[in-house]
């Protein structure tokens, strides 16, 4: 049973002066910002959407005729298209 075991093999590690391929490539980093963006930028449209078909029947509130779904959904698809187009990646970095 001893002979199917196998001795783990030492790699050694060569270095050589000329620079690693790996640090030559350019990397993308999508910021953050921009995923927020996304983010608000959909829950926009849904909220927005859901104050539009809600504007025809209004709730039962004492507020209903302000419409709040319509300008807060607005708001956040003007935020959220202003982040996507601010923090948006591009090529020219």
């Amino acid at each position: 049973m001893s002979e199917n075991l196998q001795q783990p093999t030492q790699v050694t590690e060569q270095r050589s002066s000329a620079p690693d391929d790996s640090l030559n490539e350019q990397h993308r980093i999508v910021p953050v910002w921009f995923f927020v963006g996304v983010l608000l930028l959909v829950y926009g449209m849904m909220i927005l959407v859901s104050g539009l078909v809600e504007w025809s029947h209004p709730p039962n509130t004492i507020l209903a005729n302000l419409h709040a779904p319509v300008w807060w959904g607005g708001l956040l698809v003007v935020l959220g298209g202003a982040y996507c187009l601010i923090f948006r990646p591009s090529k020219s970095r």
